[in-house]
């Protein structure tokens, strides 16, 4: 039998060249596959950041506008009480800052950002754990002030608002059947009125305590995503 000769003149150095070419281009795509995403990341990261920030930054005008009316409308009702205390129901003002009783601010915090980047189960791009604390903690705050504030308004609908269409003439709150300025429940009404604006006031401080913490964290974030 004749043998077979096998040609085993392969140029090894050629085939580990080669496969190192293959290696090298999968290791490369495989990082600008990385890079990309992790640029497309801080891009959708920056992006809500700015997002956020306009958003605390026209929550924290409207929360002040509310603040303001809401100390106002209380040096009202403070003046009423002190009326009340002494008995001087032939003072003008009190029809005047009685009335105050039936204006109410009215807080809407913007929450869009925060519903959509939830939504998305987008949250995890905010990489600082404590700017991510820091939104949390802020926007459930926006919760309780709701709260207080809809305790405050359930209680005009519940007793100033009936109290005041059985004895008052809107047209110029004058009284309908009675004095209705020395009646207790009216007192009642007025001094209850006060305790639940002064914890509305007290949850609007806190909101914005919080809103301004927020800033100086989301200002730091957009300072570092600019350098």
């Amino acid at each position: 039998m004749k043998k077979i000769k096998l040609n085993l003149n392969i140029d090894w150095k050629s085939k580990i060249i080669d496969l190192l070419i293959v290696i090298i281009g999968i290791t490369i795509a495989f990082k600008l596959n990385t890079w990309n995403e992790s640029m497309t990341n801080n891009l959708e990261a920056k992006h809500y950041i700015e997002s956020f920030d306009d958003e605390n930054t026209h929550n924290e005008n409207n929360l002040i506008s509310a603040i303001e009316f809401s100390e106002s409308n209380k040096k009202d009702i403070d003046s009423l009480k002190q009326i009340l205390l002494t008995k001087k129901y032939t003072d003008d003002r009190i029809k005047v800052f009685a009335a105050s009783m039936m204006s109410l601010a009215n807080y809407s915090p913007s929450v869009t950002t925060m519903e959509d980047m939830t939504a998305s189960g987008e949250f995890k791009l905010i990489e600082d754990i404590e700017l991510r604390k820091r939104l949390i903690d802020t926007y459930n705050s926006f919760v309780v002030t709701l709260k207080l504030e809809s305790l405050l308004s359930d209680y005009v609908n519940k007793y100033v608002t009936p109290f005041f269409f059985e004895n008052v003439r809107f047209s110029d709150f004058s009284s309908i059947h009675s004095d209705f300025i020395k009646a207790p429940f009216f007192e009642n009404i007025v001094f209850g009125y006060g305790v639940l604006l002064e914890q509305q006031i007290r949850g609007y401080q806190d909101n914005l305590d919080k809103i301004r913490l927020l800033k100086q964290k989301l200002t730091a974030a957009k300072n570092i995503d600019e350098q």
